[in-house]
């Protein structure tokens, strides 16, 4: 390979390396950039500025879909809660108007027995 580069890496670089792969490199060697838009060169500054308010403009979009996400999902998980205590106490007062009907024949039974 005769347009083999090495590019020897920082001790910080090793260490971002190093925490992302677990691999440790002293070097990086590159013999053929291609079609790889990561290495290929950036034909201007204003280019570059570009690409880079492109790239934070995307994280904010991204950011923004997932906290709406995470609201939705929370505000979903509270309509749920809502309608769990809702049915907990509709069946308290179905249980309350059972126990209170019970009562009553109770008595009207009771209340039979001591006339006869």
């Amino acid at each position: 390979m005769a347009n083999e580069v090495k590019i020897k890496l920082t001790d910080e670089q090793k260490a971002k390396i190093k925490e992302g792969t677990g691999q440790d490199l002293p070097e990086i060697r590159v013999s053929n950039v291609g079609e790889n838009a990561a290495l290929a060169p950036i034909a201007s500054p204003r280019k570059a500025a570009r690409a880079f308010t492109a790239r934070k403009a995307a994280k904010a979009v991204t950011a923004r879909k997932a906290a709406k996400a995470f609201t939705a999902r929370k505000a979903a998980k509270a309509v749920t809660a809502r309608k769990a205590a809702k049915a907990f106490t509709a069946r308290k007062a179905a249980k309350a108007v059972t126990a209170r009907k019970a009562a009553k024949a109770f008595t009207a039974r009771k209340a039979t027995k001591a006339t006869y």
